[in-house]
């Protein structure tokens, strides 16, 4: 999720499993949110052991669950 900020653009796995339904930045936008933050603060809660499940993202049906691809 810092991709964005860090390098204007998202990650290509992202790019790749969420397809047409992630907005893309134009070069404008890209250069406003690269480098914009002051100080990033990350807050961990819970830990959730997970497993791998890839073949979900091969499904015609995607949202954000099985983006993931992993089992809870």
């Amino acid at each position: 999720f810092l991709n964005p900020l860090v390098f204007g653009d998202y990650p290509d796995t992202m790019k790749e499993n969420v397809g047409p339904r992630l907005p893309s930045f134009s070069k404008c936008q890209s250069a406003l949110v690269r480098g914009s933050f002051d100080f990033i603060g990350i807050n961990h809660y819970v830990t959730i052991a997970i497993s791998d499940n890839s073949q979900s993202a091969r499904n015609d049906t995607r949202d954000y669950m099985k983006d993931m691809s992993v089992l809870f």
